[in-house]
């Protein structure tokens, strides 16, 4: 950009945007991205150390970072093509709970132990299960080093629409250090403060539906372990998922007039928790982008 704008105080025109899909069709995120930041920038070359360091640390076999074609690490943002000046990418949820072939090794298949007469420990209706985050790193990865490139675009797009929100996040194979956190911009602020004070369904079925496809049906104790609600008059934005208070809150202890603020996170520790969060910041997105 010609002149530095902050996203907090001023209006700047889209450059990049979350979208969350996951009614009637395998859930996720529609990244898009603006056609004048992805000409400018052209690709992320794969011999930068954001690329190489997360190839090191998790093996990944291949990075592709070239606009207009699948990206990210092991390509896991799907294109799907350009539409409306902007160029979209498919993040389906991945799939991180799954189950081993055969029986279960502890109640031969049954589901329940005779032993304790109750349901097996060991598994879930006779199978045994075992996570699996290879997909789950690789998309983490790919957003951590796209939001880093998007996070000050040195170009002011010619979109017709409001950039809402900035994300940026972190990725390890450590439990804890996901972080994820960034900037509501002041049409989504004003977006918070009209909404009357209490629950945003949208993003709490949202967090429901993608939580649901990466580790399976949700326990009974966790049901009301989702939340997203305002409350107070200054659109302080509270959201919550599953974990130890794990959530997403306003940076500072108070949001100001009519500008936008910072967020950011707490005990995010594990990629399922990040995409969860993430899937909730999407459901806001679409629902402010309505009325921006």
């Amino acid at each position: 950009m010609k002149d530095f704008k902050m996203l907090t105080y001023e209006t700047i025109p889209c450059w990049y945007e979350l979208s969350f899909y996951g009614v009637n069709r395998r859930p996720g995120l529609l990244l898009r991205i603006h056609t004048d930041f992805a000409n400018r920038t052209k690709e992320i070359p794969a011999d930068v150390p954001g690329v190489v360091n997360f190839m090191e640390l998790f093996g990944f076999k291949k990075f592709s970072g070239k606009f207009g074609g699948n990206l990210g690490f092991e390509e896991c943002l799907a294109y799907l093509g350009t539409k409306d000046n902007f160029l979209e990418y498919e993040i389906p949820a991945p799939l991180v709970k799954k189950f081993k072939d055969g029986p279960c090794a502890h109640c031969g298949g049954t589901g329940r132990s005779e032993d304790l007469d109750r349901e097996c420990l060991y598994c879930e209706n006779g199978k045994e299960s075992y996570y699996d985050y290879d997909a789950a790193f690789a998309v983490s990865a790919t957003l951590t080093l796209f939001f880093e490139f998007m996070r000050f675009p040195d170009c002011e797009t010619t979109a017709k629409i409001p950039q809402l929100m900035t994300v940026g996040t972190s990725t390890t194979k450590e439990s804890g250090g996901w972080y994820i956190g960034g900037d509501y911009s002041c049409e989504l602020a004003a977006y918070l403060r009209s909404r009357p004070n209490g629950t945003i369904p949208e993003m709490v079925l949202a967090m429901q539906i993608v939580h649901e496809r990466m580790e399976g049906e949700i326990k009974s104790f966790y049901s009301h372990s989702f939340r997203a609600y305002t409350q107070g008059n200054d659109g302080w934005l509270n959201v919550d998922c599953p974990g130890d208070a794990c959530g997403l809150h306003p940076a500072n202890c108070h949001t100001n007039g009519d500008r936008g603020y910072e967020f950011t996170c707490h005990n995010v520790d594990q990629p399922i928790q990040q995409f969860t969060l993430l899937a909730s910041l999407a459901a806001l997105h679409d629902l402010a982008r309505l009325k921006a």
